[in-house]
């Protein structure tokens, strides 16, 4: 009779499985109906293994060739998984115990058919076992160079190390790289527009979650303590909208002290999906305002649209294109307000996305940079004389922001930075958050949000 393996344990496997092998996302596995019949004990547990085993994996894979003594390139990749997952168990999480970890991930092992490899595993994680008593940072210090050492003890790959330590120093690079290993806060912003904010304030507190200001954004909140769901009233009936706090910023920076100047406002989200950005703009520009959103793909519009539904926004017109080739506007410079929160990397967003940093290639910047520049100057070409263009990009990376605009306001010299006084409109001029050259940088270390860059240009009349 074969041993079971606990429902969580199995669901960690197959969601790190897909992630590994079909470039899925693990937070959208996790939050998706796939895992029904498990209950809130199993999914806080498979949450845990999940994420933890892909933030961690740098580190995991070091005592895996520590104790398997062979390089993690030269095992049958579901065994690895499962080692990954059983030394997570036995190193990160003190309420399971050893031999709980250890005869899981055995019998997982056999589950998927590697009966042969079921003593591979036991020995390794009985070793890791063995040297239970040993910190990690002792083990650590036995690398000697000094990179692979902070690649391993931060859990990032040696070439995104480099680059931040040749950026911000040491203790930066470090701070950086352990705060994207964090749970994300949940930050997320009221909608007057389906509830009073007092009134949900008062469902938070009916309900025993605490929540404090954000310091980032307008009318956004973090949870401090407490637990909010899916399920949860004030998310299905759109009473708040879980966002992050820098994210929001983006949209309250584009859309601050929106002016229509006698006619009708009228808004641009080029890369609108999924939508957080544009219904906050779509928000504070008000009903009478025209907002245009579009995105490359349909699904995401149409996502979109379910979401300008459930928060009660004012409706936005949605266009499926292709935003770096010429946009099929009739006239183009007609817009008051263009956003572009341009696809990128995804470095910033490394606590809710840990698997980036395993799939990221330094060459893969270089082309998405390449593509931010086409989609920056198609963009500017709708903005009209006085209108205002807003970049954006969840990156941590220079070469998506900085290097992005300067190479725009080179091109475009009528276009004048005003980040800084779009900042100072929102009552946050005395922040960090300006760069020493162009925009504005939120760091997830310093600010407990995305690491986000933003700049707000102005199109001269």
């Amino acid at each position: 009779m074969n041993a079971k393996v606990t429902p969580a344990r199995r669901a960690a496997f197959d969601a790190l499985r897909r992630v590994e092998t079909q470039t899925a996302y693990a937070s959208h596995l996790l939050a998706s109906e796939a895992k029904p019949a498990l209950g809130r004990p199993d999914r806080a547990l498979l949450q845990e293994l999940t994420l933890g085993v892909l933030r961690w994996q740098g580190l995991l894979d070091f005592l895996i060739e520590r104790y398997a003594r062979r390089p993690v390139s030269g095992l049958d990749p579901d065994v690895t998984i499962v080692l990954r997952l059983g030394l997570y168990q036995l190193r990160f999480l003190d309420r399971i115990p050893a031999h709980a970890a250890i005869n899981e991930s055995v019998n997982l092992t056999r589950e998927r058919k590697l009966a042969s490899a079921a003593p591979f595993v036991n020995a390794v994680l009985r070793a890791a076992q063995r040297e239970a008593e040993t910190g990690i940072h002792d083990l650590i210090l036995s690398i000697n160079d000094p990179l692979l050492r902070l690649s391993v003890e931060t859990s990032h790959p040696p070439w995104l190390i480099e680059r931040w330590l040749l950026r911000y120093g040491e203790g930066e690079a470090r701070a950086l790289a352990l705060a994207g290993n964090s749970t994300p806060p949940v930050a997320f912003r009221f909608n007057p527009g389906r509830s009073p904010i007092d009134q949900t304030r008062a469902w938070f507190a009916d309900n025993g979650i605490s929540i404090r200001d954000s310091t980032l954004a307008p009318q956004a909140a973090v949870i401090a303590s407490g637990h909010l769901t899916a399920d949860s009233e004030p998310v299905r009936e759109g009473w708040i909208y879980v966002q992050d706090e820098a994210s929001q910023l983006v949209a309250h920076v584009a859309a601050a002290n929106a002016v229509s100047s006698g006619h009708t406002l009228r808004v641009l989200d080029v890369c609108a999906a999924p939508g957080g950005k544009t219904s906050l703009v779509a928000a504070l520009a008000g009903i009478d305002a025209q907002i245009v959103a579009a995105d490359l793909h349909h699904h995401r519009l149409l996502t979109m649209k379910a979401l300008a539904a459930r928060l009660g926004v004012p409706p936005f017109e949605l266009i499926q294109l292709d935003a770096a080739q010429q946009l099929p506007f009739s006239e183009p410079g007609r817009f008051d307000i263009v956003l572009l929160d341009a696809p990128c990397s995804g470095l910033g967003s490394l606590q809710r996305h840990p698997e980036i940093k395993w799939r990221a290639k330094k060459e893969k910047i270089g082309e998405l940079a390449a593509l931010q520049k086409e989609l920056i100057s198609q963009a500017v070409r709708q903005l009209r004389p006085g209108g205002l263009l807003t970049y954006s990009v969840c990156s941590t990376e220079p070469e998506e922001g900085e290097e992005v605009v300067a190479s725009l306001r080179l091109k475009h010299p009528e276009l004048r930075d005003v980040t800084r006084e779009r900042l100072l409109e929102l009552g946050l001029g005395t922040t960090d958050l300006l760069t020493s050259n162009h925009g504005a940088r939120t760091f997830t270390h310093r600010h407990g949000s995305e690491s986000f860059f933003l700049c707000v240009f102005w199109k001269r009349r």
